[in-house]
């Protein structure tokens, strides 16, 4: 009996698992649509999302293609704005002015970039200016229109020598210069006795010439037994503060006259260019060889000072 139960218990697992080996298929089957359904589900939901950000991109790019379109015509409204403006600057305008200190020609000297066209007399102006130039144009007007200071050059000439002059020609040439009461002038010849190695001075009287700021072109006689004349050209004033201004002078040039066979010609002794010195300071202009009948290895220093009044 034992061995017959045994044969059944086995008899009936194998039938039970010939059971279940038939239900898997419909198992799957049953289960099989709900999950394809979830798939589809988020299938769909995923290209909802990427259908939603491509259309979020491209409003963006429409967006911005707008923004740019709208940039770019802005700024063709300003250079067309901006190109009428400058046509209206470049509009020429004929303006008269009356000229009180300055002259015409004087002035355009310096304003000859502001303007078209000019013409004028010493008192008066007239203009074929560009609107955008006017108000750069009546200022610098307003400060040359002025009236030109004056300044006074102090100037001294003095001879010198480094030996002492032969016994024979002393006696033609007046005293020499012991005591120099100038404490400027003094300290100027101090320096240049260390630089040359002058012995002996003979300071002339001083001469005075007034030249008006802007000057174009001086000149005088010297108070001097030598026959000296001075010579300025383009004097100017720098600076506003009294006491810190600055003359400057495109050319000072002393020239002496001579006799000649064919009657007096002069010669240049100094010719300097371009110097410019503090008001009321002393400056050593130049240094020039001396002629003389009486005696060889003079020098002849050009010292000026300028005063402003």
């Amino acid at each position: 009996m034992k061995r017959n139960g045994k044969v059944l218990t086995v008899a009936v697992v194998l039938a039970f698992m010939v059971v279940l080996a038939g239900t898997a298929p419909l198992l799957s089957a049953l289960t099989a649509p709900a999950q394809g359904q979830e798939v589809i589900q988020q299938t769909s939901e995923q290209a909802k999302a990427e259908a939603q950000a491509r259309d979020e991109k491209i409003q963006q790019e429409q967006a911005r293609r707008e923004k740019e379109a709208q940039e770019m015509q802005k700024r063709i409204e300003q250079e067309r704005e901006k190109a009428a403006q400058e046509r209206a600057d470049m509009e020429a305008v004929v303006k008269t002015y009356t000229l009180k200190y300055v002259s015409a020609s004087d002035f355009m000297r310096s304003a000859k970039f502001y303007v078209y066209d000019s013409s004028g007399t010493e008192t008066t102006l007239t203009v074929r200016i560009p609107k955008k130039n006017i108000a750069d144009f009546e200022a610098l007007l307003k400060k040359l229109d002025v009236e030109k200071k004056n300044i006074q050059f102090q100037v001294y000439t003095i001879v010198a020598s480094k030996e002492d002059l032969p016994e024979s020609v002393r006696d033609r040439f007046k005293a020499e210069t012991k005591e120099i009461t100038d404490r400027d002038l003094k300290r100027v010849l101090d320096e240049m006795k260390g630089l040359w190695n002058f012995k002996h001075y003979w300071v002339e009287p001083p001469s005075f010439m007034i030249a008006k700021d802007g000057a174009e072109s001086n000149h005088t006689k010297l108070v001097s037994s030598y026959d000296f004349e001075l010579y300025l050209r383009n004097v100017q004033l720098r600076g506003e503060e009294s006491g810190k201004r600055m003359i400057s002078a495109g050319e000072i040039r002393l020239a002496q006259s001579v006799n000649t066979p064919n009657g007096k010609s002069q010669q240049n002794l100094i010719d300097t260019s371009d110097i410019t010195f503090k008001e009321k300071g002393y400056l050593v202009v130049g240094v020039s060889g001396l002629t003389s009948v009486y005696a060889s290895g003079l020098a002849l220093i050009l010292v000026i000072s300028a005063e402003i009044k």
